[in-house]
C-alpha cells in the first residue's frame, strides 16, 4: 500500500472516530438532560386544606379557613373569634371580624407565647400558632420564603408577601378595607413601615391578607405587634421567586 493510500485510510479512521465520539458525547448529554433536567415545579405549590376546613372543629367554633406559611410549621385552622376560642388551649388562628362582601382585606391573628425576645428562634420545632412568624425578622429567611396559603370558601389560594413590619397594638385591630383610597393608603403605609422591600407589585384591586401576632422584640414599651402583609396571586401569574431587599427600617432590629 502506498503512503498516499495509507494517509487516506488514516484520515477516514480519524473522521469515523470523531463521528463516533460526537455520537457518544451527544448520547451522554441526552441521558443527563432526560433524567436530570431542571424541575418545572412552581417555587411553592399549595397542598389542599379544603377537607380540613370542612371537618375541623375548634372549641365548638366555626372553622372559616386554613393558613400555611412557607418555610414554617404554621399549618392551622382559622376560626371566628369568641371569648371561648380566644382562651382555649387548642392550636388555632382567628379572625376578629366576620368577612363582609366588598371588603378586600382579611386580618388573621395568632398567639405568640414562646418566641417573643429580640433574638427570636427560626422555625423552631415545637413552636405553635404564630410563634414561627417571627422567623421573618431574619433577612436570610425572609428572602427565601415568600408565600402564604389561605384556604377558604372551598379554594386553596396563594398570596405573595409584600411587607413585614412592627406596629403598636392600636395600629392593628383587624379592620377591613372597603374603598380604593383606603386600600391604597393601607398598602403604602405597610410598605413604608416594612423592614424589607419586596419585588412584588400590589394595588387596591388585589385581595389582601395580614398575619398578625404579638412580640416583645422591643420590650413591653415598644411596638408589640408583628405583621406580615400579602396579596393574592393574580390570574395567570407565575409562582416564582422574587427579590427581597433590606429597607431602611431593617437597621432598627439591630440583629446579625
Amino acid at each position: 500500500m502506498t503512503k498516499k493510500k495509507i494517509k487516506k485510510v488514516d484520515q477516514r479512521r480519524r473522521i469515523i472516530f470523531l463521528l463516533l465520539l460526537i455520537v457518544v458525547i451527544g448520547s451522554v448529554f441526552g441521558f443527563i438532560f432526560f433524567f436530570f433536567k431542571p424541575s418545572k415545579k412552581p417555587y411553592y405549590a399549595p397542598l389542599s386544606k379544603v377537607n380540613q376546613v370542612r371537618t375541623t372543629i375548634v372549641e365548638d367554633s366555626e372553622t372559616l379557613g386554613w393558613i400555611n406559611v412557607q418555610g414554617t410549621d404554621i399549618d392551622y385552622p382559622v376560626v371566628y373569634e369568641t371569648n371561648q376560642v380566644y382562651l382555649g388551649l387548642k392550636d388555632y388562628l382567628w379572625l376578629s371580624n366576620r368577612y363582609i362582601e366588598g371588603n378586600n382585606r382579611v386580618a388573621i391573628f395568632g398567639h405568640n407565647i414562646k418566641n417573643v425576645s429580640n433574638q427570636p428562634l427560626i422555625a423552631e420545632e415545637g413552636h405553635v400558632r404564630f410563634e414561627q412568624l417571627l422567623s421573618f425578622v431574619y433577612y436570610d429567611f425572609a428572602k427565601e420564603n415568600l408565600y402564604v396559603q389561605y384556604t377558604h370558601d372551598g379554594k386553596d389560594e396563594l398570596y405573595k408577601i409584600y411587607a413585614a413590619g412592627f406596629y403598636d397594638k392600636t395600629e392593628e385591630q383587624g379592620q377591613f378595607l372597603s374603598d380604593k383610597k383606603e386600600t391604597e393608603e393601607y398598602i403604602k403605609a405597610a410598605q413604608e413601615n416594612s423592614i424589607y422591600e419586596y419585588g412584588v407589585s400590589v394595588n387596591s384591586k388585589d385581595s389582601l391578607i395580614s398575619l398578625v401576632t404579638c412580640t416583645r422584640f422591643f420590650g413591653s414599651d415598644g411596638k408589640t405587634t408583628f405583621r406580615i402583609d400579602a396579596r393574592k396571586v393574580r390570574s395567570g401569574e407565575k409562582i416564582n421567586k422574587y427579590s427581597v431587599q433590606k429597607s431602611k427600617n431593617y437597621d432598627i432590629l439591630n440583629i446579625e
